[in-house]
């Protein structure tokens, strides 16, 4: 843990919203290295990532390790995530570094969510008009117009960096108000988005807003797992140091990992409060390449 009097230098040519974030994240990473178990639990996760990636048992190890003396160091959090990502970048398998190997494993990412989403949507009337909330790269937005028809699907997303080859429109909001007509959209789907949100109940509220009543709400999120709740809240640190992997070590994009997961049971009484109906849920397990983490399905339809 950091010692009083050690505090990182935070750059001061970031707002001091930014600032803050950047101390609160910082302060968490120390307390889930500090925590033994957490640590452990972590450092087997981390290990699996980059052999994933190519790298073998010891020298995965070798990163972790390297990794997480950065981490707990006293430099500012901004200069050692681009620190880390350098090594990432100076490490390669073959021909290619480690980013550019994520980022071609990752391909498969969209395709596998919209293996589990569609199900759900195609017995949807294809002239129905859909939100995907938190698109992203746009991906998963794309697929759904394409492959099931509905042309007017349109994401939003607070950053812009939609991939190459995505034609549907992605607008960018603040992550909360779409600004669109109450009762605007048929269906609407998030994808690991809402743990992005420190105050993620604004997105209840929205999707509430937007989705006409008897519209759908297919919702895809990282949960934590455990049988009790120490068990759940030790995992939950876990689950956000994996998250802070993928989102911040990994990819030079400013995306909060405010780790705001809740276990299934919490989310289905959150959006009950709000007037949805549950029609399904699923554990969907660890499905996705690389990253180590419990994601969970979720339907609902407005009441």
């Amino acid at each position: 843990m950091r010692q009083p009097g050690n505090e990182p230098k935070i750059s001061e040519d970031i707002s001091p919203e930014k600032q803050e974030e950047l101390r609160v994240m910082k302060e968490r990473i120390e307390s889930a290295l500090h925590d033994r178990e957490v640590r452990e639990n972590t450092a087997n996760d981390f290990i699996y990532t980059f052999e994933q990636l190519g790298l073998d048992k010891q020298e995965s190890k070798e990163l972790t390790a390297k990794i997480f003396e950065k981490m707990a160091s006293s430099s500012r959090l901004d200069s050692i995530e681009q620190d880390i990502l350098q090594d990432f970048k100076n490490i390669k398998v073959g021909d290619k570094n480690l980013v550019q190997i994520l980022e071609e494993k990752l391909e498969k990412r969209a395709e596998i969510i919209f293996g589990q989403l569609k199900k759900y949507l195609k017995v949807l009337d294809p002239d129905s008009k859909g939100i995907d909330y938190g698109a992203g790269d746009g991906q998963v937005t794309q697929l759904i117009h394409d492959r099931l028809g509905f042309d007017d699907i349109e994401g939003y997303d607070p950053r812009e960096y939609k991939r190459p080859g995505v034609k549907v429109p992605i607008h960018k909001f603040d992550g909360g108000n779409t600004g669109v007509p109450d009762g605007n959209f048929d269906f609407a789907v998030m994808t690991n988005v809402a743990h992005h949100e420190k105050d993620n109940e604004k997105i209840l509220d929205e999707l509430t807003r937007i989705v006409k009543s008897g519209g759908r709400l297919v919702i895809l999120e990282t949960v934590p797992v455990g049988d009790t709740p120490e068990e759940i809240k030790k995992d939950h640190e876990r689950t956000f140091m994996n998250d802070y992997l993928y989102n911040r070590l990994f990819h030079n994009a400013d995306v909060p990992v405010p780790g705001t997961f809740e276990i299934p049971s919490k989310w289905i009484e959150r959006f009950e409060k709000k007037g949805w109906r549950l029609v399904h849920s699923e554990n969907l397990g660890v499905d996705q390449p690389t990253i180590k983490d419990t994601h969970h399905l979720l339907v609902f339809e407005r009441a």
